[in-house]
């Protein structure tokens, strides 16, 4: 029954998981899902919940294959759910390829396991593991996968903790998984995930044999913890784990702390420092350090509304709009001159094109000014912020300034969709200030022919 409980409990936490970050298929996603032999989005976001809710289940199942109990299997499975490169391939479909790999390396470790308990003998299960691994390299290097290693660097200590105690034994099938597991995530993220999963909760189960390893405890909390926080900069790493690591041993052995005292407590405080940090990654769906590139509904809509329609010009997603369009797009520049017969604005495709010039800018917060009646209306960019005074509702009434640049008069600012408050997410402030007979400039004067909130398209 227990077992039962805690594979549910996986289930339900991973489903959770998936559905509180699934944000849309990102732009590289599109240009993947043909292919897959997908032609419906909907598609695409069922393989995205099957990969990340079954490959933990399927891990689960392998650590049980070598006789791990119930719990740490389903840590095994945690740790693979709430991988960051993983957990943002799922939730935004940026790599299908790699979410299907993943699904195929998680059946190949646990088919590993199956064959090793078959044959009473685990190296059979370390030589699949090598091909597996060997697998994920050949394909990595051929499809270009490449991933930064620091967003899995927490589970290193926990795979090291396993890795020392087969080389102790002189034992390969305990020293060889972490080598392997390593080595495949500098090439493929999914098959480097899965074996570093299993091999972390295999590491762990090393720790919990003995009561009295307070100097290994201190090891792998720590310095997992500074692993995870710093994010792979090793430099940071290494000295924040130095200190941690004394400290926390002289508190051990001070208080004469046993194993079986931390062991479940920094379990637990490390999936919960795992499991905020991924939410927080999520919530700006980080990826490589930037903004993961996911077309907007309103972008969706409009790039659905222009197939069929000739040739359309665009400014960001081109691989979006031969998905849902069925043809090739002209992607223009909005702060160039050159036309299609017909263009579409929205306000992500501005941001992805001019997002670092002093012409597109988001809203970020309102401010009181001193005399404190004044309200002021703070706009931003990835490069500069714009300050303008809020008159009646409206910020395009009166000159606003770029900080630390220059004062802009009311006559060159302008809303993208006038329909739209201008603190709305979907609208965007645009500086036309030297930008006179542009595409951008210019859009904003034209008839609109066909509009959705923070979307429209004009003819050429």
């Amino acid at each position: 029954m227990k077992q039962y409980l805690h594979l549910a409990a996986l289930v339900l936490f991973s489903a959770g998981f998936f559905l509180f970050g699934y944000a849309g298929i990102s732009e590289q996603g599109y240009g993947e899902l043909p292919a897959l032999g997908i032609t419906d989005a909907q598609n695409a976001y069922l393989l995205a919940f099957a990969s990340v809710v079954l490959s933990p289940v399927l891990v689960y199942f392998a650590l049980r294959s070598v006789e791990l109990p119930e719990w740490k299997c389903m840590f095994g499975g945690l740790m693979l759910a709430t991988m960051p490169v993983a957990l943002n391939n799922a939730a935004a479909v940026a790599d299908p390829m790699a979410l299907v790999l993943m699904l195929a390396a998680s059946f190949a470790v646990l088919a590993a396991g199956l064959v090793s308990k078959a044959m009473g003998n685990r190296r059979i299960g370390l030589a699949m593991l090598v091909v597996v691994a060997g697998a994920g390299i050949f394909i990595g290097s051929a499809t270009g996968v490449d991933y930064y290693v620091g967003e899995y660097s927490y589970l290193l200590p926990f795979s090291f903790a396993l890795l020392l105690e087969g080389a102790k034994e002189r034992r390969e099938d305990k020293a060889g998984p972490p080598i392997i597991g390593a080595a495949a995530l500098l090439f493929s993220h999914p098959v480097g995930a899965v074996v570093l999963a299993c091999t972390s909760a295999l590491g762990l189960a090393e720790i919990w044999k003995e009561k009295d390893r307070p100097l290994n405890l201190a090891f792998m909390a720590v310095f997992s913890l500074c692993l995870l926080f710093s994010q792979g900069d090793m430099a940071r790493t290494a000295i924040a784990g130095l200190f941690g690591f004394i400290v926390f041993y002289v508190i051990a052995a001070m208080y004469e702390v046993k194993m079986r005292m931390l062991a479940q407590p920094a379990a637990i405080l490390l999936m919960i420092a795992a499991v905020l940090t991924m939410a927080a990654n999520m919530g700006v769906h980080a990826y490589e350090g930037e903004r993961m590139a996911i077309p907007s509904e309103s972008t969706v809509e409009m790039y659905q509304w222009a197939g069929g329609k000739g040739e359309v010009g665009i400014f960001a997603y081109p691989n979006a709009f031969r998905f849902y369009a069925g043809s090739a797009p002209v992607v223009l520049d909005p702060l160039g001159t050159q036309w299609a017969r017909r263009v579409v604005f929205t306000y992500d495709t501005l941001d992805a094109a001019a997002g670092r010039s002093m012409n597109v800018f988001a809203y970020f917060a309102s401010a009181t000014a001193q005399d404190g009646v004044t309200e002021i209306a703070v706009f931003s960019n990835k490069a500069y912020m714009m300050n303008t005074v809020v008159q009646g509702g409206r910020v395009d009434r009166v000159d606003g300034a770029i900080v630390g640049l220059r004062r802009i008069p009311f006559t060159k600012i302008k809303m993208l969709d006038d329909g739209l408050e201008y603190g709305d997410k979907r609208n965007r402030l645009i500086m036309v200030d030297g930008i006179e007979g542009s595409v951008l400039a210019e859009g904003l004067r034209r008839q609109k022919e066909h509009s959705l909130p923070g979307a429209f398209a004009v003819g050429g």
